[in-house]
């Protein structure tokens, strides 16, 4: 449940906190060769920040997804439908990037993508621009379920929508844009080995 204490005034759950005594802390962050420092107030702002913006979302779109399809797709495991929904919206796409969207590691997500092709939901194709890689897409079952689960997701936008104008749909998909922007540089800043 969503723990309204955490945003209290005088509540504190990381340790060094700034109490308004004393100096404050900083973590060392590198940015193009240079190491660059952020104050304790503001790492603590954004591990909270994070923190509440992955609960409501949790809240809001995960929980709310996961009950409005309970007990209608029995065919399929608890991230099978995102899945399909993800092959969808690409038309086709490669396992590789179905993992970077999902976040599944390469065992998994193909042991996830064969139990589908055995549901008769996907298949596995060779790109024809490139033999080395292969693309996956679904089948007629697979379209069938793709569009009662985006009809489901229609029906939850329809639903959140009636809280929200245009502007904050355009403020959120830019904020979205950005942290995505923003992960992405730090991703492949760490993958490449530039800690």
């Amino acid at each position: 449940m969503y723990d309204n204490s955490l945003y209290s005034e005088n509540h504190r759950p990381f340790s060094g906190q700034r109490s308004g005594k004393g100096p404050l802390r900083s973590s060392k962050v590198r940015q193009k060769g240079m190491i660059k420092k952020m104050d304790e107030e503001t790492l603590s702002k954004i591990i909270l920040l994070s923190t509440e913006r992955d609960t409501l979302d949790n809240l809001i779109f995960e929980q709310t997804f996961q009950k409005k399809i309970a007990g209608k797709f029995k065919e399929l495991s608890k991230n099978q439908p995102m899945v399909i929904k993800i092959i969808g919206i690409e038309g086709e796409i490669m396992p590789s990037t179905l993992g970077k969207y999902t976040g599944m590691e390469k065992s998994s997500l193909t042991r996830m993508v064969d139990d589908l092709e055995k549901k008769g939901i996907v298949f596995r194709k060779t790109d024809p621009g490139d033999r080395r890689k292969v693309l996956v897409s679904l089948t007629e079952k697979g379209l069938e379920y793709y569009n009662r689960l985006s009809q489901i997701t229609t029906e939850m936008a329809d639903e959140i929508l009636r809280f929200v104008d245009d502007t904050d749909v355009e403020n959120f998909m830019n904020s979205l844009e950005t942290m995505v922007k923003i992960l992405r540089k730090i991703d492949a800043s760490r993958s490449a080995g530039t800690r």
